[in-house]
């Protein structure tokens, strides 16, 4: 630690009598006993490097000079020292004091204090503070630093030829604590050795904390070796110890500690009782990669284990894995009804950084029905119903070729059994992807051209495959709209889309009042459902060719894009409609295989910007400005729906049906661009209309940078839409409506709306539908304001409000604190969300949401959330937390959390209940945590929440 100190008194071994410093040189030798004062010959002296040939060529102009004491060693930098008060030389010259705020320093080593000591006889130096009588306290101390290490003392001596120094009252950081020892010995290795030493990382000068060691052996860069020790509260000596402890060292500053973590203490007192959880042990692998080995149990039975471990290698990846197990019982040992069962959950997330040509990502969540509901402690995934997992890699080749590939699982959960607390009807997708595609290029100028019109024309090519397994079978067809009676398969039920949505409502219902219905298209996802989930899967592909002509300027401001393009899709299944005259209907059966489609269409698109400004003369609103974005495209695709291109299958007159309703994709339902084809050829146009609305204000500050600034009423108001010109009916496609906006700088607004423009008629319903008392209704060809019933029908609209109230200044970024890496500093400003600030007195973050879908002769399905979560400062020690909502249409609050966490400085206590959970079994949880502050998070005033823990799962 102190080698340092040897570099420092070689300037000495290079001379034998010490001399006042001249100018450009070695000091000239003092006289006797000689007082330097401070003006003008107080400056600081300076020592030079300088070789054995220049000390005797120096030795060699003054006869009573000797270099007696020359060494083989030579300074490398320069050296400077300086005092305050006065620097005294002995009679003979072999000692050198200084007084008042003496400093001495070499390169990047440096030594201060009140008074240092210099013996050129011994070797040694000596350092320490002096007593101010006024302040009634020890005044420079000695302070030793070397680079960013920093020893403070309270007296220091050592000697430069045997390396060996000694040292009264050290404190030296060592990571986020630091060591205190009150007399530390130091061999020739920088092996330090220490008497009543102390460990803390509470940086006050009284710990609140701390392990108590009688001895103290610290290995230069190795390890930490301790006596007899023990845990030390508040000056409260604990029985809590050890006889012995080893401690090891990073082998670089930036792997980390490896050490145990503490447990958290609390109860599920409608579940599984007393538990300890998230114990376990850190393992600083390496710089690259840090291992989490935690743990928990509970009092009826339960327990569990995981692994979490983050990884990182600057300028290539980072990422983290966790792997989580849990046996759960939800009640007794002696309880015999319940049965125990294994939760699991697999999460692992990769991010490379974008080099070369190949890269690789991952985005896995991967967890069994009910490990959230029972397992996770993170309100957000408690509430979720559904995960998705990617697992992705891309590759480019040369400058236009690229190909990618990709693996998906993508689950719903279903619903709790309030019986078992085991979810059910979940749904597990599983597919796989891979695409391969060439960039379009200019084939006219790929030497770079020579602005002629025709070398803007641009090719590329595209193609997708994708193979899906699923457990969902399909034992319900919808018939709204087909016009002719289906005779089902057995097994399998007709239903209108009334009906549909009906059944979806009753379910949601069911759900809420904590009823479990079985859902018929779904079947358990298992190793003894493996071949219906694999005869149930499905492999499919496209591809296109898309096609751009040059762009035209029209008139100056209208941009004109045209282009055609070739595209297709190859199945593995198909559709075959067969007449059945005695039954009057029609019956569908699946045939496999390998069936291509393929598809032309011509395109041109235009588009341009409108601006109307309006002004005004008041005070503070100069002006109101409108900016139009109208855009509008034509594409034309032809009639492929002849039986003899394979894509549609024409049924027979008998039906009584028109030609254009014979005819019937055989893809229908299947996907791809085939599946929701129409019969006949088809000239689309499509709109839309962007507008913006903003206006000018005069700044309210004479000071302010700009004197007028822009403020946005509506960022976004759009509308979009198309019209088929050759369909034989329903030519005007549903209107979607949006808008976004901010409102007072902290909330934001979100609508989205979707009309059909047609009306609906009432009909017959099915013996189904009646006895369920849902009415019939279909849609006619005809506009619905014709009919009088409104401009359009609403079929879906979404309202999305979201705030955040705090004092000002409470969003900005925390500054750097002493001992924090730039990746610490990174990661707590990227999410404050995992973390109590002590220093923002209050915030409150609102949210409200509002869904509704009609659909005529179906009750509308509406829903609508609040959700609100903040804290408060009771205390400027105390802070307390909340996270609630309500649901509206369940007319009962949501997961509802109360926490409260008191700043211990050094230390960190947090209680949390759960008084609301919407399960029974997660009612009236609570959790208690004491656990020490890391000495940045006290810089800061921050906590960490619940959550920061919580993101393995546990």
């Amino acid at each position: 630690m102190l080698i340092g100190l040897v570099l420092l008194f070689q300037v000495t071994q290079a001379q034998t009598v010490p001399q006042q410093p001249a100018k450009g040189g070695l000091p000239a030798p003092p006289t006797p006993a000689q007082t330097v004062p401070d003006k003008p010959t107080g400056s600081p002296g300076v020592i030079r490097a300088l070789s054995g040939r220049d000390s005797s060529a120096v030795a060699g102009r003054d006869t009573l000079r000797q270099d007696s004491l020359k060494t083989d060693d030579s300074f490398r930098t320069t050296v400077t020292y300086s005092s305050r008060d006065s620097t005294i030389y002995s009679a003979n010259g072999q000692i050198m004091e200084l007084y008042g705020d003496a400093k001495v320093t070499y390169g990047d080593i440096a030594l201060n204090a009140d008074y240092i000591r210099l013996n050129y006889t011994t070797n040694e130096v000596y350092a320490k503070g002096r007593y101010d009588s006024t302040s009634r306290k020890m005044v420079g101390l000695p302070v030793f630093k070397d680079g960013a290490d920093q020893y403070d003392t309270k007296e220091i001596r050592y000697n430069f030829r045997t390396k060996k120094g000694k040292i009264q009252g050290v404190v030296t950081q060592q990571g986020e604590g630091n060591i205190r020892g009150k007399d530390v010995k130091k061999d020739a290795d920088d092996n330090m050795y220490i008497r009543g030493a102390i460990y803390t990382t509470c940086n006050l000068a009284t710990p609140h904390f701390h392990i108590n060691a009688t001895k103290l052996k610290v290995v230069h860069n190795k390890q930490v070796i301790a006596g007899p020790f023990n845990l030390v509260v508040n000056q409260i000596p604990l029985p809590i110890g050890l006889p012995f402890g080893f401690f090891p060292f990073p082998k670089k500053k930036d792997n980390g500690v490896s050490g145990i973590l503490m447990p958290q203490y609390g109860e599920e007192p409608n579940g599984r009782g007393y538990y300890l959880r998230d114990g376990g042990y850190y393992w600083a692998v390496n710089e690259h990669l840090g291992l989490q080995f935690r743990g928990q149990i509970y009092s009826k039975g339960s327990w569990g284990l995981g692994t979490t471990a983050a990884y990182n290698k600057r300028y290539y990846y980072s990422g983290g894995f966790d792997l989580r197990y849990a046996r759960n019982r939800s009640g007794d040992r002696v309880d015999t009804t319940q049965s125990p069962r294994n939760d699991f959950s697999i999460t692992w997330s990769h991010s490379p950084v974008p080099r070369g040509r190949g890269t690789f990502s991952a985005n896995v969540n991967v967890t069994s029905n009910s490990y959230n509901s029972t397992n996770s402690y993170d309100v957000q995934r408690y509430t979720s119903n559904v995960a998705g997992s990617s697992v992705q890699y891309n590759r480019t080749f040369g400058q236009y070729v690229r190909s990618g590939a990709s693996f998906r699982v993508n689950q719903q959960f279903g619903q709790i059994n309030p019986v078992t607390f085991r979810k059910e009807n979940g749904k597990t997708d599983i597919s796989t992807d891979f695409n391969l595609g060439v960039n379009q290029i200019s084939p006219f100028a790929l030497n770079g051209g020579s602005g002629r019109w025709y070398e803007s024309f641009r090719v590329g090519f595209d193609f997708r495959g994708q193979a899906t397994i699923n457990n969902t079978r399909r034992t319900q067809v919808d018939t709204t709209g087909l016009g002719f009676t289906v005779i089902p398969p057995d097994g399998v039920i007709l239903k209108s889309r009334a009906e549909y949505i009906a059944d979806s409502i009753a379910r949601a219902q069911a759900i809420r009042d904590g009823q479990v219905v079985t859902d018929p298209n779904i079947f358990a996802f298992s190793w003894g459902n493996r071949e219906t989930i694999w005869r149930n899967g499905t492999i499919q592909s496209s591809y296109s060719i898309p096609i751009s002509l040059p762009n035209v300027k029209l008139f100056k401001y209208i941009n004109l894009t045209p282009g055609f393009s070739l595209a297709g899709d190859l199945y593995t299944k198909k559709l075959n409609y067969t007449y059945i005259p005695s039954q009057k209907g029609v019956r569908i059966d699946t045939l496999k295989g390998l069936f291509p489609t393929y598809n032309f269409a011509v395109n041109a698109s235009m588009n341009t910007r409108v601006y109307g400004t309006f002004f005004f003369k008041g005070k503070r609103l100069q002006a109101i400005r409108h900016t139009l974005a109208p855009s509008i495209a034509f594409s034309y695709v032809p009639d492929f729906s002849n039986p003899s291109f394979g894509m549609f299958q024409e049924l027979p007159e008998e039906l009584g049906l028109p030609s254009y309703k014979r005819r019937i994709s055989r893809f229908r339902g299947l996907g791809g661009s085939a599946g929701s084809a129409t019969s006949g050829q088809s000239a689309f146009i499509s709109f839309g209309f962007v507008n913006q609305l903003e206006m000018k204000v005069r700044s309210r500050s004479d000071s302010a940078g700009s004197e007028f600034k822009k403020i946005p009423i509506f960022d976004n108001i759009s509308m979009t839409g198309s019209y088929n010109m050759l369909a034989a009916e329903y030519k005007l496609s549903n209107i979607n409506l949006s808008a976004n906006t901010q409102i007072f700088k902290n909330i934001s607004f979100n609508f989205s709306a979707t009309f059909d423009p047609y009306s609906y008629v009432e009909v017959p319903t099915s013996s189904t539908a009646s006895t369920s008392g849902v009415r019939n209704f279909v849609r006619v060809n005809r506009y619905a304001v014709s009919e009088g019933q409104g401009l359009a029908h609403l079929q879906s609209a979404q309202i999305f409000l979201s705030g955040r109230l705090a004092p000002p200044g409470a969003d900005k970024s925390k500054r750097p604190v002493p001992g924090a890496s730039d990746a610490t500093m990174r990661a707590i400003n990227t999410n404050p969300d995992l973390y109590v600030d002590f220093n923002i007195p209050w915030s409150l973050n609102a949210s409200y949401s509002f869904g509704v879908s009609n659909y005529p002769g179906a009750p509308s399905a509406i829903i609508q959330t609040l959700n609100l979560t903040g804290d408060f400062s009771l205390t400027p020690k105390w802070k307390f937390t909340f996270s609630t909502g309500f649901d509206f249409q369940a007319k009962r609050p949501s997961l509802t959390t109360v926490g409260a966490t008191r700043d211990l400085h050094c230390w960190d206590m947090s209680f949390n209940w759960t008084p609301f959970a919407g399960s029974a079994q997660r009612v009236s949880n609570y959790s208690f945590e004491l656990r020490a502050r890391s000495s940045i998070l006290q810089e800061l005033k921050l906590s960490r929440r619940r959550s920061f823990y919580d993101r393995g799962g546990f």
